[in-house]
């Protein structure tokens, strides 16, 4: 078959997808069991005028890529009587197994001269008949004709007619609804009508019947668009479509048990799937169970079996534009009882909720929900087992927050077994039993405590006081929380107890006052609840707790950080003694002469850095007289000057001469008097000075490190 207008194509592709993602969920989106379908194909004459593109089986065949791992499917054409059939149902384990199936649906004929709706459903029944049924299996006949029920007027049909005077597709109606449809027993009927002279009313009755859905179309075309929109609810999975381009972006959500990903366009058009890590999914079917591919002239397909959450990227190449592309996914859909208690208490009344979600808490929309059953089978044993069990088949409602609920009264000390389940109901697919869940029952629980008095306790400052629960009547150790209610500044150690049926049950707490707590006496309360096991949250008891938090004293308060600011006062102020004092360079050094005596000169040098020390808080100084430095007295006082330098202040009345240096010839010019400010003046290194009248000369220098 050649490729046909991609908006045609798409229809094909958006039925054959919504309708097998109803009925062929991927594995374990089914508690246990097989899907087993039945492909009934109309193979008249008529189908030329009808389906001339032969729309019927491109969307057969793309059923057959859609349904999941391990199901099984049959083929068989009818018109006056059954005829192409498979002659059983073959089971999806490879692609191969996929290609024999769509070479029985392209070989189904369109020359037949009758159209028999008991020879179609006939087969369909044999076919089904003959199959091993387990427990879980579900079973569907996909219906598919264009036209009235017409049988062979030469057949049993057309005779038995005849002979009751009464009309041949009256009475192929009527053995349809009373005789082929109950042949089918378990089996629901999708039946489809392709052209006007359908029997919509007809169709949808039978269906009706089987529990399915029946539906007419004037229109070959409209067909998959009806079909998405029945069996897109169905499944209640999420079904998107759109135009394709050269990148289409495919989010998968939590909770994806598989995704379906299809391309119709020309056979030039070619598709990549990349996953969110970046890598391709394979198109060789190594392991066609979790990564399977499909290439026909009509649409290229895609399944990946438990996709990861984030953003498949579909890229098209070799006409993108001119193609269509549809995803779905199906949702890994589990029943279980929603908190379910280890421990139960006899005469408690209580109610069981049983969930459908995926793993991550997905529920699906309500809608699909209520087209299912749900019940529960429960009993009083020793001890939980399975034979025990019936299959329970009183339905519960299904509260406002979308679980069903159970409600049941403890009786004796044993345990409840409880066991869920869910069975499909009118236009449901689903099927799923609980493992089976158990909780101990125990006699009523009552929970006594005397006062915790803790007395006086200082600001900042701990205390003790003991809990007796001696008076309590438990029937299995409970683990409570001890929470202090109303006061954020008190604080209560331990915050959990363990209460033993028979061991310790006198407890030490102890009390925190905050340093800033409110002053005074107080009645608290603290409030034991149950934890551990859960379900006793309601036997919470209050318990009284006294205290007289008595104010610290000013030095208790303040004492610390005094002594402390005491301390850092100290050291900083010894600190600035020591450093603090100006002082010489350390490579300082002071020339002095003697010159009392102008034929006798003395001189020498003394390092002023290092001998002129400064004090505690005193800074260095050094006394100079004609014969050196001496501890005092002397004609000059040498004190620091600010950026290294040193001041020089003249004791008594003298005063000071600069001495000039000599010239290249030796000569020196006439001293000059040094200005005084403040009784001192600053020497300069290098140069001479001379106190007048006391015959010392000085100069200081830096000595070069």
């Amino acid at each position: 078959m050649r490729a046909h207008p991609c908006h045609s194509l798409l229809i094909r592709l958006t039925a054959a997808l919504s309708f097998v993602a109803a009925l062929l969920i991927s594995g374990s989106a089914f508690a246990e069991g097989t899907l087993r379908t039945v492909l009934v194909i109309d193979a008249s004459s008529s189908m030329l005028s009808t389906d001339p593109k032969e729309l019927r089986k491109v969307a057969a065949e793309l059923f057959v890529d859609l349904a999941r791992y391990g199901d099984e499917i049959a083929v068989t054409g009818f018109d006056g009587g059954p005829r192409e059939s498979t002659g059983g149902f073959i089971a999806i384990k490879s692609p191969e197994d996929r290609q024999k199936l769509k070479a029985a649906i392209r070989a189904v004929g369109k020359n037949g001269a009758w159209t028999d709706f008991t020879a179609g459903l006939g087969e369909a029944a044999r076919l089904l008949s003959g199959a091993k049924k387990e427990a879980g299996d579900q079973s569907f006949v996909v219906f598919l004709t264009d036209g009235r029920c017409d049988p062979d007027p030469k057949g049993a049909l057309g005779e038995a007619a005849r002979a009751a005077k009464t009309g041949s597709e009256a009475l192929c109606k009527q053995r349809v609804l009373e005789s082929s449809i109950p042949a089918l027993k378990d089996s629901r009927v999708y039946a489809v009508g392709l052209s006007r002279s359908a029997p919509k009313e007809f169709l949808e009755e039978a269906a009706r019947l089987s529990g399915g859905v029946g539906i007419a179309t004037e229109k070959a075309e409209e067909l998959p668009r009806i079909f998405a929109e029945v069996y897109a609810r169905l499944l209640g999975s999420t079904l998107v479509e759109g135009p394709s381009s050269e990148l289409v972006s495919i989010a998968v959500d939590e909770g994806a048990l598989s995704l379906d990903v299809v391309v119709v366009g020309p056979p030039t058009l070619r598709a990549q799937l990349i996953r969110p890590d970046g890598r391709e999914v394979s198109t060789a079917n190594a392991k066609p169970e979790l990564e399977y591919y499909s290439d026909t002239p009509q649409y290229r397909f895609y399944k990946v079996a438990m996709p990861p959450v984030g953003n498949f990227q579909l890229k098209l190449s070799g006409g993108a534009k001119a193609g269509r592309y549809a995803a779905l996914q199906n949702l890994d859909l589990r029943l279980s009882l929603h908190e379910m208690p280890d421990v139960l208490e006899i005469g408690s009344k209580v109610t069981f909720k049983a969930r459908l979600a995926t793993p991550g808490g997905r529920v699906p929309a309500p809608a699909f929900l209520d087209r299912h059953v749900v019940a529960f089978a429960a009993a009083f044993k020793e001890r939980c087992s399975d034979p025990w069990l019936q299959r329970a088949t009183r339905g519960v409602p299904r509260g406002a927050d979308n679980m069903w609920g159970f409600t049941i009264t403890m009786q004796k000390a044993t345990r409840l077994c409880i066991l869920a389940e869910m069975a499909p109901g009118p236009g449901g697919v689903l099927s799923r039993k609980t493992a089976m869940m158990e909780a101990r029952l125990i006699p009523p629980i009552h929970l006594k405590s005397t006062p915790l008095n803790f007395g006086k306790v200082k600001q900042d400052a701990k205390a003790k006081a003991s809990l007796d629960m001696s008076a309590s009547e438990v029937g299995t150790d409970l683990t409570l929380s001890a929470a202090l209610v109303g006061r954020s500044d008190l604080t209560l150690k331990p915050d959990t107890v363990k209460l033993e049926q028979k061991g310790e049950r006198v407890f030490e707490f102890s009390i925190h006052v905050d340093r800033n707590a409110t002053p005074g006496p107080a009645t608290l309360t603290v409030t034991l609840k149950p934890t551990e096991p859960t379900g006793f949250e309601n036997r919470a008891i209050d318990v009284d707790l006294t205290v007289d938090v008595v104010p610290l004293t000013f030095w208790e308060r303040y004492g610390f950080w005094i002594k402390v600011g005491v301390g850092i006062f100290l050291f900083f102020f010894i600190l600035i003694g020591i450093a603090g004092p100006a002082r010489f360079r350390r490579n300082m050094m002071l020339h002095y002469e003697d010159r009392r005596d102008p034929d006798l000169p003395r001189e020498a040098t003394y390092p002023l850095g290092v001998k002129a020390t400064p004090g505690f808080y005193r800074g260095a100084k050094l006394f100079v007289a004609a014969t050196g430095p001496v501890k005092k007295g002397g004609v000059v006082e040498l004190t620091p000057a600010p950026g290294g330098g040193v001041f020089a202040r003249i004791l008594g009345s003298q005063k000071a001469l600069e001495l000039p240096r000599p010239d290249a010839m030796g000569m020196a010019g006439e001293p000059r008097d040094v200005p005084i400010v403040k009784g001192r003046f600053r020497m300069s290194a290098g140069t001479r000075y001379e106190v007048a009248g006391s015959g010392l000369v000085m100069r200081v220098e830096l000595k070069k490190k």
